[in-house]
Order: C-alpha cells, then sequence, then structure tokens
C-alpha cells in the first residue's frame, strides 16, 4: 500500500509537475470512483448512496514527470448538524490546500440544485486552476452533458477546460490527466514515486468496513453508523482486526445484528474479503455494535472517530 518515506533529501527526489489536485463535487458525481481508477487501486469507499465520503483521503498518483497528489472530499450537500459541518470543513479545506480543482459533475442528473450552485460558488471561491468534469460518458447524451456545460462554465474563468470521462474507465482518464499535469505547479516529488497514500491501512480498512454496510443496509441507517477500529494487529501470515459499530438507538442495533445474528454475520464476512484484499493476507475480522447516543451531534465523539478536521481524537 505504502513504503516508507525516502531518507534522500528533497532535492534528490524526482523533478515534475507536482502538486494537490482537490475533487469537488455534490454526492455521487463520482469522485471517489475517479481516485480509484487514477490510483489503480481500491482506496476510497464506494457507493451509490450520498455522505459515503465522510473524511478527505489523499492518493498520490506518479508517473514520468508528475506526482498529482488527489484529495477526495465529502460531496456538497445541505445539512446543519456538526457531522454535516465537518464534512464540509474537509470540503474547505482540500480546497485551500489544491493547487489544482477538478469539478466533477454527474450529467445522468438535471443540474442546477442548490448543491451544484454551492459547488460553483467554492470552485470560483478558491482562486485555483479548475477543469470541468463530466462523468459518465457512457450512460449519458449529448443534450445531456451540454445541460451540465452550460451550467457550469458561464460561471467559471473562460480558460476553463472541460473534460468528459467516464470514472470506472481508466482508459477514459488521459485527457484529464494531461490537463491536470499542465496545471500543476515543477518542483520535486513530495512522496516517494511507489507511494498510493499518507492514510493508514487500519483508516481505510474502516472505510471499506463502511462501504459493505452501504451495500447490505437499508434506508437511512448506514449514514447512523460510524465504523471505529479497536484492535489492528499485523501476524505473520494474517490480520486480527476488531471494530465497533456505532448506532445511535437500540432499534439500530437490532437490525444490524439481525435475527439470530445473520446481518451481522453477513456483514463480517462481505467486509473480510474486502479487507484480506487491502492487507494482501487473510484476515479474522471481530465486529461489536455498541449504541453511542447521538455521536452524529457530539463532536468528542467526532474527533475520537476521526470525522473532526484537525481532531487527533483517541490517537488511533
Amino acid at each position: 500500500m505504502s513504503t516508507p518515506l525516502s531518507i534522500k533529501p528533497p532535492e534528490e527526489w524526482p523533478l515534475g509537475h507536482v502538486g494537490f489536485v482537490a475533487l469537488l463535487g455534490r454526492p455521487n458525481t463520482g469522485k471517489s470512483t475517479l481516485l480509484n481508477s487514477v490510483l489503480d487501486y481500491h482506496l476510497a469507499a464506494v457507493s451509490p448512496r450520498p455522505q459515503t465520503t465522510r473524511r478527505r483521503l489523499l492518493g498520490v498518483y506518479s508517473t514520468d514527470g508528475m506526482q498529482a497528489l488527489f484529495l477526495d472530499t465529502p460531496g456538497v450537500h445541505a445539512g446543519g448538524g456538526p457531522l454535516d459541518e465537518a464534512m464540509q470543513e474537509g470540503v474547505r479545506r482540500a480546497l485551500h490546500d489544491a493547487d489544482v480543482v477538478v469539478l466533477m459533475a454527474d450529467p445522468t442528473r438535471l443540474p442546477g440544485q442548490a448543491e451544484d450552485q454551492k459547488v460553483l460558488e467554492l470552485a470560483v471561491a478558491a482562486h485555483k486552476p479548475v477543469i470541468l468534469v463530466l462523468n459518465k460518458r457512457d450512460v449519458t447524451n449529448a443534450e445531456q452533458q451540454e445541460a451540465v456545460r452550460a451550467f457550469f462554465a458561464p460561471g467559471l474563468p473562460p480558460e476553463t477546460p472541460v473534460v468528459h470521462i467516464s470514472a470506472l474507465n481508466k482508459g477514459s482518464l488521459g485527457p484529464l490527466l494531461a490537463a491536470i499535469r499542465s496545471r500543476l505547479p515543477e518542483g520535486p516529488f513530495l512522496y516517494p514515486a511507489d507511494m498510493l497514500t499518507d492514510t493508514i491501512e487500519r483508516h481505510v480498512g474502516a472505510e471499506l468496513i463502511r462501504e459493505v454496510l452501504l451495500d447490505l443496509l437499508s434506508a437511512e441507517l448506514p449514514h447512523a453508523i460510524a465504523v471505529e477500529i479497536e484492535a489492528w494487529k499485523e501476524l505473520h501470515d494474517q490480520r486480527e482486526i476488531s471494530a465497533v459499530l456505532h448506532v445511535e438507538r437500540d432499534s439500530q442495533k437490532r437490525i444490524v445484528i439481525g435475527e439470530g445474528g445473520r446481518m451481522i454475520k453477513q456483514i463480517r464476512d462481505d467486509a473480510k474479503k474486502k479487507l484480506a484484499e487491502l492487507c494482501g493476507a487473510p484476515v479474522h475480522l471481530d465486529l461489536w455494535v455498541k449504541v453511542s447516543d447521538d455521536w452524529r451531534k457530539n463532536k468528542n465523539r467526532l474527533g475520537e472517530f476521526g470525522l473532526l478536521p484537525g481532531f487527533s481524537g483517541k490517537g488511533r
């Protein structure tokens, strides 16, 4: 997944077009799918449901003459609770750090919603080079794509390029990567060329468990669950992982466990497969369900779960 940082001084690292690329968009525009395709690695949780991405993830894409540091961010949405505020603070921080902003749009949905307008305002206010990316070119027609371009383009600088991609198809990403390269500043690489992320493995693992919850549980229940990794032991031939699924109500706990424990067993079995692929080793996974009343409204709990930018929580 990553290698230790090189002991070489920065002036001896490769030179090229290097910088941070913020992925910006409303929920479910394909930002996490794009990140996984660029890296050719399942780093970010992916689901058709909104608010799949809760925290900023860094993906390091290195090639000859370029190191693009992709910042996957939560989808821009309306919401006033502490969790929503924390997610949107993550978006603002990514835009502040970015050298280039990739504004992703989904032409399968009519543009012009309040979320679209907010995305446009954030992109402009960042005062960074912007690339307008129209995703899902494989399942949309020219009329749908033009409607989205016509909404966003007039509000962006006239030199803003418009790129059509299918985030699921890495072969479609060449023009986007070229546009990013031409807009990144030149300098030494910031990470080793074989490094994929600075996110520690256990945090990626927590996101993959959330991906399973989003797949298996109905309605809004997955959004009421936080995944906390309690233990992550790297043994010679396997990983031993223990995680707590924090819910907000006893009724939610009963649903997650399921009749006769069938649901929690399915969650564990599906999560073990994803974690084994992440770790490259067999995984023994223990899951526990705990009621943490209204955790989404409690900033201390959000910090402990790693969902508040700049809050280290328990240091897990």
